[in-house]
């Protein structure tokens, strides 16, 4: 009798703000766990936009990743329109995105 396939679950996709080794910072969604970032050192991301300059609460990337662009000069921050899908690679931190950031990322329109 052969043995039965278990089915895995993908990964639900999850808003992550990505650093690479260029000092990149992106924003987008992936499926990808944590485990397959490391191993292959880049990360597939969809609804992808590149974060160019930020406004916040302190500047730092981990308060980008809790809060997003803030502040009075929030609508100031340049972060580019969406692509589809990009392959990040050189991947050197993934944060999971708060749904404050996550709302304060779509409200930064791409000028």
């Amino acid at each position: 009798m052969p043995a039965k396939k278990t089915k895995t679950a993908s990964p639900k996709p999850r808003a992550v703000l990505v650093a690479n080794e260029r000092y990149g910072l992106y924003i987008g969604e992936t499926a990808a766990t944590d485990a397959e970032i490391t191993a292959a050192k880049s990360v597939r991301l969809a609804n992808c936009r590149h974060v160019c300059q930020w406004y916040g609460k302190t500047g730092g990337i981990t308060s980008l990743a809790a809060h997003g662009p803030c502040g009075q000069r929030a609508q100031e921050s340049r972060v580019g329109a969406p692509c589809t899908a990009a392959l990040v690679t050189g991947v050197v931190n993934v944060f999971d995105l708060s749904p404050e950031a996550i709302a304060a990322f779509a409200s930064i329109v791409p000028r």
